[in-house]
């Protein structure tokens, strides 16, 4: 019997709480993570809120989205943005209409962060940063996931830091199903 269990259910807060304790990040996550500091976060923090919501929306819609459909996505769009700063467009798109939907889904989103005109008062993001970004929220994937398939668990942690976290238990709890 499976039971997918919604991000509000006690055990499976219960059972994160008791991997988190065990979980010790990687020397080269912790590495990694000393190359964002405060500032980073500050400066670019519209930015990640807009990719949270974007990412945590797209969950609501596909609610069969899991953590490592994310951490691909994250992946091919970064693999594509550095193809960009090359000078050559090349879109390395992940398999499965899932991954596919929520890479369009941020790809046009940094699209239009970086195609912003300064004279509306919003500074254009650089390609480089764009992939900054990603990298950052890959970190915060790989730092707020674990290693199984179906893992919700950084989404759950996505919605929570975009102010989401009600309306994404909502969506997932009315979606989901126990098969005997």
């Amino acid at each position: 019997m499976e039971i997918d269990c919604p991000s509000s259910c006690p055990y499976l807060k219960a059972g994160r709480s008791y991997q988190a304790k065990k979980h010790i990040p990687a020397a080269e996550t912790t590495a990694h993570a000393r190359e964002f500091d405060e500032s980073f976060v500050a400066r670019h923090a519209a930015a990640l809120n807009e990719l949270s919501r974007a990412i945590v929306e797209q969950r609501m819609d596909s609610p069969w989205l899991v953590d490592n459909d994310v951490i691909e996505v994250y992946k091919a769009v970064s693999a594509t943005l550095k193809t960009l700063s090359s000078g050559i467009y090349y879109e390395t798109l992940p398999e499965g209409p899932v991954r596919i939907a929520l890479f369009r889904r941020v790809k046009a989103l940094l699209d239009n962060l970086m195609d912003r005109a300064l004279d509306r008062g919003q500074e254009t993001l650089k390609v480089s940063e764009a992939v900054d970004l990603l990298d950052f929220l890959m970190l915060t994937a790989n730092a707020n996931s674990n290693a199984r398939p179906k893992s919700r668990q950084y989404l759950d942690w996505l919605a929570g830091v975009a102010g989401m976290a009600d309306v994404a238990g909502e969506s997932a709890r009315l979606a989901r199903l126990i098969i005997p």
